[in-house]
């Protein structure tokens, strides 16, 4: 089971009207994200095997599940352990029987061979291998584990500040955990000064645009809630960005050391090479691979549509239209998030041309607060607007 990702963030809105609802909301993306982070866990299911077994078809399912079921049970605290919220114990446990393992084992190998070739030169050669191993796993070890605890540290700290876009920025980066072929120390101390900054920035600009965008959207209620949350990113998101300056440096520590391993290249070229095949609507259909199907469906699995089924999609230059089984996203070439509407919102799709204008209305079923029934979405050239207008009308068909 591999690492589990996704936006999380608690929006203040008619959701969230209430301290408890915020609270709630809070503590429900803490759990989640908890529950679905692990790293390196696995499953391990027995196998069933039956000899001359007489039974009907109730029966047998029904055998089977319990099977499953008891097997799926004590994988439990497997899974528990390798949560990246407790620093993934399991892994750490795995890494430090590598080393001592190696510690016992390589010494003797080398006892041998020194035996067999009449050479001590070999026992030397196997203590220091022993030893290396010893040292490079507990110190990986160590490190990942404790990056782990530091990340999810920064994660729930994010929900905190109750600024749903600056969760959505933060985790839509491309993280130095995620791009191990080039992650080092000095990699990794430059990656986390980086985001130390801009965690100092973030906080610092928030207190002046927070309550300005408040006003705007709701007057003197909006200023005041934006000078909360302006206040609160001050003082939580420089914490953020040191937070998170410590784990790229220990991702950074982490791969360093691993770097020193002969088998590591090895295992730098079993990596994935390509994004994984697309799978299409609520069944889940198989089509031939394209890889602008299989990126967008990797980039929708990251966003707030993760964990629905993916439809289709629409580059349009700038920006990009992802279209699942129930809602259509629009990012900006930085991962924002430009629209997110339910397909039950929606009435029709028309395109619409001007002198050098060429837009798609999505016509409402509901008014918006400021009173029009539409949302307009920009695009470069009128061959752009027609396929996104003819995307989405397929869609709703």
């Amino acid at each position: 089971v591999g690492e589990g990702s996704g936006v999380i963030g608690v929006k203040l809105g008619s959701k969230n009207r209430t301290a408890l609802a915020v609270v709630r909301g809070m503590m429900k993306s803490i759990l989640v994200d908890a529950l679905l982070r692990c790293d390196g866990a696995s499953l391990n299911f027995e196998g069933v095997a039956l000899w001359n077994h007489l039974s009907n078809k109730e029966q047998l399912t029904t055998y089977l599940g319990a099977h499953y079921l008891a097997s799926l049970i004590s994988n439990v605290p497997a899974l528990l352990g390798s949560l990246a919220a407790f620093g993934n114990p399991v892994g750490l446990i795995r890494d430090l029987g590598d080393g001592m393992s190696d510690f016992v084992n390589e010494p003797m190998k080398g006892f041998k061979k020194s035996i067999q070739e009449m050479d001590p030169s070999f026992v030397m050669t196997g203590v220091a291998r022993g030893t290396g191993s010893l040292a490079r796993h507990t110190l990986g070890g160590v490190a990942d584990s404790a990056a782990m605890l530091t990340e999810t540290a920064a994660k729930n700290m994010a929900v905190l500040t109750l600024d749903r876009k600056y969760a959505q920025r933060r985790d839509r980066v491309m993280r130095l955990k995620n791009n191990r072929t080039r992650a080092d120390f000095v990699g990794g101390f430059e990656s986390g000064l980086l985001k130390l900054v801009h965690g100092i920035l973030e906080g610092v600009t928030g207190v002046v645009s927070k309550p300005i965008r408040g006003a705007e959207r709701n007057g003197v209620e909006g200023f005041a809630k934006g000078v909360g949350k302006g206040l609160l990113g001050l003082l939580v998101k420089p914490v953020i960005g040191a937070t998170d300056a410590i784990t790229d440096t220990l991702i950074g520590v982490k791969e360093s050391v691993d770097g020193m391993n002969p088998q590591h290249d090895i295992e730098t070229l079993q990596t994935q090479v390509r994004p994984r095949r697309a799978l299409y609507g609520v069944d889940r259909a198989i089509r031939n691979y394209r890889l602008d199907d299989a990126t967008a469906a990797t980039i929708q699995a990251r966003s707030r549509l993760g964990g629905e089924e993916y439809l289709s999609h629409v580059d349009m230059t700038q920006n990009v239209a992802l279209m699942s089984v129930r809602k259509l996203l629009i990012l900006s070439g930085n991962g924002e998030e430009v629209l997110l509407l339910p397909y039950k919102m929606i009435t029709k799709v028309e395109t619409h041309e001007g002198a050098d204008r060429y837009s798609v209305k999505i016509y409402l079923k509901e008014p918006k607060p400021d009173g029009t029934d539409y949302e307009e979405v920009m695009c470069p050239n009128l061959k752009i607007a027609d396929l996104l207008q003819k995307e989405l009308s397929n869609v709703l068909s």
